[in-house]
């Protein structure tokens, strides 16, 4: 992990106690974020951000349009196939595992088994 250089994160997290922490935590680190709480917000972002986002960081449970459905939408559109993706979510279920998996997530953690620091650090790990 190199700290020297800042990434740019896109943040979809809807609890927001929790975005707001993660966007405190990662400007902390001399970091940009790009906060949204809804899938559907987050692919206007990608419209127009993409090419200087370096990471996804990626709730399942969100209101309107679920994390595998907007990471679906995500590799069906040519332009944002490669964009790294990880997985931050309170559900570890095998099933939704196994989709991220194959959908090309880098990671996929749980909230439970991580402090918020650590789950930061894991994050700019893959950008």
């Amino acid at each position: 992990m190199n700290e020297q250089f800042p990434k740019t994160v896109l943040l979809l997290e809807d609890d927001i106690a929790l975005n707001h922490a993660i966007v405190l935590k990662l400007e902390q680190k001399g970091h940009r974020v790009i906060s949204t709480m809804r899938a559907e917000d987050a692919l206007r972002v990608l419209d127009s951000e993409h090419p200087h986002i370096d990471i996804v960081w990626l709730d399942l449970l969100l209101p309107g349009m679920n994390g595998i459905e907007f990471l679906e939408k995500v590799r069906k559109n040519e332009e944002y196939r490669d964009l790294k993706v990880a997985i931050c979510s309170v559900s570890g279920g095998e099933e939704s595992k196994g989709t991220a998996l194959e959908l090309g997530v880098v990671d996929y953690l749980v909230k439970s088994d991580y402090d918020i620091n650590t789950l930061a650090d894991k994050m700019l790990s893959y950008a």
